[in-house]
């Protein structure tokens, strides 16, 4: 079946991204898959936002992204042992990247075509890593009840 599964999450939805990851861990266990969490930091790199942004500002916000992350999985991901990182640039480009470089055999992304303007896994992002992956898309829909 699957044996790397990886699971982008956006740390600004917490419920929605528990759900995502609670999919992910039901069909990892079928198959004793590893997973991999991973949440895509939106880059400094436009230089309209790059001129204003220091390096001490770069490093905080990094660091803050990442005990987020933390925080998400010491709280969502009891008894399981997940590997996590932090990305930064686009986020289905970093998805992608990771998903070929680690040998992600299923990528499970959440698509939400009733979406926030800021939420990262719009149907843009989703449509993007479905159309681009080099392994299996689960693009799950409703997961919230």
């Amino acid at each position: 079946m699957f044996n790397k599964i990886l699971v982008p999450i956006d740390i600004d939805y917490p419920k929605t991204s528990k759900a995502v990851y609670d999919n992910a861990a039901q069909l990892a266990s079928l198959s004793g898959a590893q997973i991999r969490i991973v949440s895509v930091m939106p880059g400094f790199s436009m230089p309209i936002v790059a001129s204003f942004v220091t390096e001490a500002i770069k490093n905080e916000a990094r660091n803050h992204f990442k005990k987020s992350l933390e925080t998400f999985i010491e709280e969502n991901c009891k008894g399981v042992e997940v590997s996590h990182m932090v990305l930064v640039g686009k986020h289905y480009e970093e998805i992608l990247k990771i998903a070929d470089k680690w040998g992600a055999d299923l990528i499970v992304v959440y698509h939400n075509h009733r979406r926030s303007i800021n939420e990262a896994f719009s149907q843009n992002c989703a449509q993007k890593i479905v159309k681009n992956a080099d392994c299996s898309v689960l693009r799950l829909r409703n997961v919230l009840s």
